[in-house]
């Protein structure tokens, strides 16, 4: 008959060397586990904070391990079911009852706040109404007690007024000297003016300001003011304008076209009276490019006055004019200039 092996020596050992490890190992999870689930957090109970480590699981659990009690009005925040992580901050504000008696009427309220100002606020007084209130603004609350203010409210007005235009004056030069010409009449603008009135005791005191917005803004009246020198009726007839028709002209509006603009005499050396035209050289007739400005065209020249085109030049190319003038002294006083011609055809 076969007997069993004896186990050996070394089997054995093995054996023992694990039953010592394994209690200590689930002895050493169990205290990490526990130090793990453990949670610092800060907790402010009516602005004064302390230090809690707990395992609870949401705020509501912190804060009855901390044995801080929530009432009816009381503020928490985050809130009772929000979810515990380490390194929050939990605040919590216990509302305050007491009794705010305005005039004849009694407020009940739980107040969350410090001070007599913030009651006044909860029951819809203004502390800065300069209200009689007893006992002092900056006096602390205390559950049970009493406030009285004197009976006080806040009046609001609202208004429109007008808002007045200013008058703006431009320089034209399309008008004659001494005239003027309303371009745009203007008109007020409304702005919205809100005021409130303080009335302590049945006493209105003075009405502030307290908003103010525009609902339409004001239109400037613009005036236009002739800079023009009058044209002789000699020059308008040379022109082809009759003498009764000066204001009409000088009131049509037309197109505008900058130009250089130069001086000719038919008393200069070496010029004559004739024009392209046919029309003989003298003021009020201007030499033009045809391929700007058409001959035959009315214009109106600041400083010269009206003129037809009705003479070319060799010169006289583009945006190009020259004007003629019955003396010498008179070409040598324009000399060059560069002025905004008016097209009174177009």
């Amino acid at each position: 008959m076969r007997t069993k092996p004896i186990r050996s020596a070394r089997s054995l050992r093995t054996q023992q060397i694990l039953a010592a490890i394994i209690p200590a190992a689930i002895l050493t999870l169990s205290v990490t586990g526990f130090v793990w689930a453990q949670k610092q957090v800060t907790v402010v109970v009516d602005g004064r904070g302390m230090r809690v480590e707990s395992q609870a699981a949401d705020v509501a659990g912190l804060l009855s391990q901390a044995g801080v009690r929530i009432g009816q009005g009381d503020l928490v925040y985050p809130a009772t079911g929000t979810r515990l992580r380490a390194g929050m901050s939990v605040v919590v504000r216990h509302a305050v009852p007491v009794t705010v008696v305005v005039g004849s009427a009694e407020n009940h309220l739980n107040v969350v706040g410090r001070t007599v100002a913030d009651a006044l606020v909860a029951a819809g007084v203004d502390p800065a109404a300069n209200v009689g209130v007893a006992p002092s603004l900056d006096s602390p609350l205390q559950p049970g007690m009493t406030i009285s203010a004197t009976d006080a409210f806040s009046r609001v007005n609202s208004i429109t007024e007008p808002i007045p235009f200013k008058i703006e004056q431009r320089k034209d030069d399309s008008l004659p000297r001494g005239t003027k010409r309303v371009v745009k009449s203007g008109a007020p603008g409304t702005t919205l003016q809100v005021y409130s009135t303080i009335v302590v005791g049945g006493v209105e005191g003075t009405a502030t300001l307290s908003a103010s917005k525009v609902l339409a803004p004001p239109v400037n009246r613009v005036i236009a003011i002739g800079t023009a020198e009058p044209a002789d009726a000699h020059q308008l007839e040379v022109a082809g304008f009759g003498p009764k028709l000066e204001r009409a002209v000088a009131l049509k509006s037309g197109r505008r076209l900058r130009v250089v603009a130069t001086a000719y005499s038919a008393e200069e050396p070496g010029a004559t009276s004739a024009t392209a035209t046919g029309r003989r050289a003298q003021k009020g007739v201007i030499a033009v490019d045809p391929h700007v400005i058409p001959l035959g065209t009315h214009v109106y020249v600041p400083g010269y006055g009206f003129a037809v085109a009705g003479d070319t030049g060799g010169m006289i190319n583009g945006e190009h004019i020259d004007l003629c003038y019955d003396s010498v002294a008179e070409v040598n006083a324009w000399g060059k200039r560069h002025v905004v011609i008016t097209i009174l055809d177009d």
